[in-house]
């Protein structure tokens, strides 16, 4: 694989597409973007309404083809001493209109109605997404009890209510389904195709929104079936611009896998954009032997049409089948535009043995049940042949972006992390409401009319200093991939990216998610550390068109 220096998205659309027309708004915004990288928002920034906090911590931003960028962060006390828990939340700055930040979601928020306690925001466990083509931004929240109602059976009064998505399109805040589904007032939330008044469990992972008005999303529920509690789940859209529209059904656990004689065992956090929706699912999420990445409509139950399935050829860089390959493995996390799709994938029974140590930093509860479960730390097996994908749902083309393996550049593109909800506690980091558990996840961004960009880990050279891994990417054109090249490295001089960085700061860690390209613009958020210790981090910005780079920071 040839790398060069910089990155070069591709100067047209895939297939004779264009990209859409830039907002006047946007032209002074592009043009002060293109070039240079934008601070979004870094440790000096103090958040709106808070007082003696700033930010430490952020997760991976999402940006709208217009310049706005949501993104989840951490502020606390200078020093970590005084204040107590960090300040958390969700975050938006709109780059087109003012760079001023805004506060969509944090632990003073009160939770939209329905909410009869009065009840705050405790956690947004996972990252906020936003609409490629509008503001509407969706997010899951965590909160004590929002609803007390009389139970009709008991005569008891109960509580119920602590888990939701809430959506947020030019404010205020709104709840876009929550756990309520059970109670006769909010039916409108129950599980489609479930037994009457089923309500969701849990929204595992990061919600979508799309089209201004819909929000697309895994969720986990309980069913009985032969007197025992069963396990369910499924991919469901809601009509948000609807007080009382109901959840619709996209796929579940009663869903036969096209083409199979097995339902589906396993489904993954959708993406959404142009009135569809992309998702993977399986027969079995740790060994699957059917299933695939399916691209549908936002209809009632519609028909999937497979992008890429267990067991299909792995094709490489020009589309043609890899010698002796077949896909075994795909990644939960699809990114999309509408029309192109990037992925994960995984081919051969090759693997490799990688320790994992618990965290250091975050939940308490959940760090000290990995040490409690892992002393010593827990050994994954990793898939030595894996790679990032693109496809395009018009043609039907896929084409192998980067791929690991015996002489490659890169060695792996799946990124750990411990996540759960410890028995006994309220939450833990990103708890999907499940028991914690190490769970990998690969990151790749996609804007068909210029390329891909992902992150990826360097194969060692001997004797050789290789970054460790970084943020790269390829251009696209008339259907095929240009050369990759690196936009971000471990290692790199942090000055370029933010001038405000303490001196001598080099790259220690960077993060994209799937909506990081949309539009010409991208963003990253970057950890950086120097020479006297002092750490850092922000969120960042920049905007690239037909003929210009990425900025370059080494």
């Amino acid at each position: 694989m040839v790398f060069s220096s910089g990155l070069l998205l591709a100067a047209c659309g895939g297939n004779g597409d264009t990209p859409p027309p830039i907002a006047s708004a946007c032209s002074g915004a592009i043009s002060n973007a293109t070039g240079k990288w934008l601070t979004v928002a870094n440790n000096s920034f103090v958040p709106p309404g808070v007082v003696g906090k700033s930010f430490f911590s952020f997760n991976q931003p999402s940006i709208n083809r217009d310049g706005k960028v949501v993104f989840r962060a951490r502020a606390k006390a200078a020093g970590g001493g005084a204040g107590g828990e960090p300040h958390r939340g969700v975050w938006a700055v709109d780059l087109c209109a003012s760079p001023a930040l805004q506060t969509i979601i944090d632990n003073s928020t009160v939770v939209p109605a329905p909410n009869n306690t009065g009840q705050t925001f405790i956690e947004t466990p996972s990252i906020p997404r936003i609409d490629i083509s509008s503001p509407l931004l969706a997010s899951r929240g965590n909160s004590q009890p929002v609803w007390t109602y009389t139970d009709p059976i008991t005569q008891l009064e109960s509580r119920a209510g602590t888990t939701g998505i809430f959506t947020w399109l030019s404010g205020p805040l709104g709840t876009g389904v929550n756990i309520l589904g059970n109670l006769p007032d909010f039916s409108h939330f129950q599980v489609p195709g479930a037994p009457a008044g089923t309500k969701f469990d849990v929204f595992p992972g990061s919600p979508t929104a799309t089209n201004g008005r819909y929000i697309a999303f895994k969720g986990n529920f309980t069913v009985t079936e032969n007197n025992i509690s069963v396990g369910k789940t499924g991919v469901y859209f809601r009509d948000i611009s609807i007080p009382t529209s109901p959840v619709v059904g996209i796929a579940d656990s009663s869903t036969m896998i096209p083409g199979q004689a097995v339902t589906f065992g396993s489904t993954a956090p959708p993406s959404a954009a142009a009135g569809k929706i992309v998702f993977t699912g399986l027969d079995n999420e740790e060994t699957p032997t059917s299933g695939g990445i399916y691209v549908a409509p936002l209809a009632d139950r519609p028909a999937l049409t497979a992008i890429a399935l267990i067991g299909d050829p792995v094709p490489d860089r020009t589309g043609v089948p890899v010698v002796n390959a077949n896909f075994t493995k795909f990644g939960e996390g699809l990114a999309y535009d509408g029309r192109y799709v990037a992925f994960w994938g995984a081919w051969g029974a090759d693997t490799r043995a990688l320790v994992l140590n618990c965290p250091t930093d975050g939940n308490k509860d959940l760090i000290a049940y990995c040490l409690q479960a892992n002393p010593q730390g827990y050994t994954a097996q990793i898939p030595v042949n894996q790679g990032i994908f693109l496809h395009d749902t018009v043609s039907r083309q896929t084409l192998m972006v980067a791929r690991s393996g015996a002489g490659e550049a890169f060695q792996d593109f799946l990124y750990w992390v411990f996540s759960g909800r410890p028995p006994g506690t309220g939450s833990g980091d990103d708890s999907d409401g499940e028991p914690p558990r190490w769970r990998s996840s690969a990151f790749a961004a996609v804007d068909g009319t210029r390329g891909v960009l992902f992150k990826g880990s360097k194969s060692p050279i001997p004797n050789v200093t290789v970054p460790s891994n970084g943020i790269y990417g390829a251009g696209y054109a008339s259907g095929a991939l240009t050369d990759v090249i690196p936009a971000i490295e471990v290692g790199n001089l942090v000055a370029k990216l933010d001038p405000g960085a303490p001196a001598e700061s080099t790259v220690l860690s960077v993060g994209i998610e799937r909506e990081a390209v949309r539009g010409g613009w991208i963003t990253l958020t970057v950890s950086s550390i120097n020479p006297a210790g002092e750490s850092w981090a922000g969120v960042y910005a920049t905007y690239v068109s037909v003929l210009n780079n990425v900025p370059l920071t080494n």
